[in-house]
């Protein structure tokens, strides 16, 4: 991944730039994106009830439960 700047903002103004001049020229990044592996994401399974009270699987609750897994990385 490159760590260039996608954008510039300026100083005293919520406005922003993809062209850095003079005025936008505070660097503005990206975030990588924190991923999972297979064997991560099993884990998370195989730990959590996922399960209601009519036995239907709870995709919700399985994905916050991967978003809670992968914010701690």
């Amino acid at each position: 991944m490159n760590n260039e700047p996608v954008a510039w903002m300026a100083a005293n103004e919520l406005l922003f730039s993809v062209v850095k001049d003079e005025i936008y020229h505070i660097p503005l990044y990206t975030n990588p994106a924190k991923t999972l592996t297979d064997e991560e994401i099993e884990e998370v399974h195989n730990s959590q009830d996922f399960y209601n009270d009519w036995e239907m699987f709870s995709y919700k609750d399985f994905a916050r439960a991967i978003l809670r897994k992968a914010q701690e990385k």
